[in-house]
Formats: structure tokens, C-alpha cells, sequence
């Protein structure tokens, strides 16, 4: 383990990191030593934890299909 990653690299990896796929114990352990030391990145985490809580625990209505089939049209195009 280096646990020399920098803001920018945490940045990288943290929508992945919060969505549980980050999967290589190197790098998640490179993440958590970098936020546990950059008060700005652990800030954001813990912004993001919140707001998605919040999401989760507000969402009481399952998407219209015509907006997932809309979607999923778009993602079959990238």
C-alpha cells in the first residue's frame, strides 16, 4: 500500500468508492487513508453520503418506464 494518492486521484475514485465499486483493497485503502487525512476530501465524502441517504430514503416512486426505456435506449448508444 502507498497511500500517497493525491485530491485528484480521491476525486477519481470517489463516486466508486461510495457506490461499493471500488473493489482492489490497495485502492480503497489508498482512498480512505488519503480522506481520513484531507479534511477537504473527507468533507466531500461525507456530503455525499448524506445527500445520498437522503435520496434513498426520499424515493418512494419507482421512475416512469417510459423514462427508463429512455434511458436505457441512451446507455446502449455509449
Amino acid at each position: 500500500m502507498k497511500h500517497d494518492i493525491g485530491c485528484l486521484q480521491a476525486i477519481e475514485a470517489f463516486y466508486a468508492y461510495l457506490d461499493g465499486e471500488l473493489d482492489d483493497p490497495d485502492s480503497i485503502a489508498d482512498f480512505e487513508h488519503h480522506a481520513d487525512h484531507c479534511r477537504s476530501c473527507f468533507s466531500r465524502i461525507e456530503i455525499e453520503r448524506a445527500l445520498n441517504q437522503r435520496i434513498q430514503k426520499t424515493a418512494k416512486h419507482s421512475s416512469p418506464e417510459v423514462l427508463r426505456d429512455r434511458v436505457a435506449e441512451l446507455m446502449k448508444r455509449f
